[in-house]
């Protein structure tokens, strides 16, 4: 008895994209699914998201097989489409981040901007797409030390409490009181505020952020 050969990638979804069935589809996720689950979570480097992302992906897939480019591999097209969902998923991690080492009431946090995402699915992740996906998130932070840390003195041991090591204004208040005579919190917020102002102009010269 001959040994039934197992379908291709894009054998599986030429035949999806035909007959809609659903156990061609539950073939062609088993198949994909490991792979980019390995893609994923190495850009993303948590696995609860690259879960995520790659369930969002072979949703894609599913709902607009339709836009399937079949002179591409059906992996040229998922790949692409689960790179702009990791893009996607670190602009909001980094603006939550940025949220939550500057927020307080009546003052804007700084934005933290990220490419736009690539929306033409039809092309597969360069070698340069993967880098920018590894470097963001390290890339934004290290920016922002460097320039915590070249601020008047001032200003530069507050911004380092608050971003750095997350302390509260109560907190920061505390620990400078030694130094400082008659320090209230108002004080601690003035300086927060006109610190972050100072750091968020210099990174945006270097348009690292922009406002939203």
């Amino acid at each position: 008895m001959a040994k039934k050969t197992k379908k291709t990638y894009k054998e599986l979804a030429l035949e999806f994209k035909k007959t809609r069935s659903e156990k061609v589809y539950n073939e062609l996720y088993a198949k994909m699914r490991p792979g980019l689950w390995s893609y994923t979570n190495n850009i993303v480097k948590d696995p609860h998201v690259a879960d995520d992302i790659v369930s969002t992906t072979l949703t894609t897939v599913y709902l607009k097989i339709d836009q399937y480019n079949e002179d591409y591999q059906i992996t040229t097209w998922a790949y692409r489409i689960a790179y702009n969902e990791c893009i996607g998923w670190i602009r909001y991690r980094n603006r939550k981040v940025s949220m939550n080492a500057f927020t307080d009431k009546g003052i804007d946090p700084p934005t933290f901007m990220l490419p736009d995402v690539d929306t033409d699915n039809s092309m597969p992740p360069t070698e340069a797409d993967h880098w920018e996906a590894e470097h963001l998130l390290t890339e934004k932070v290290r920016l922002t030390t460097e320039a915590i840390k070249a601020l008047p003195p001032m200003y530069k041991r507050f911004m380092e409490e608050r971003f750095l090591n997350k302390k509260s204004y109560n907190d920061i208040l505390d620990i400078m009181k030694s130094s400082e005579k008659g320090i209230n919190l108002q004080t601690v917020k003035n300086r927060i505020f006109r610190g972050r102002k100072i750091v968020r102009k210099q990174l945006e010269s270097m348009k690292v952020f922009s406002e939203a």
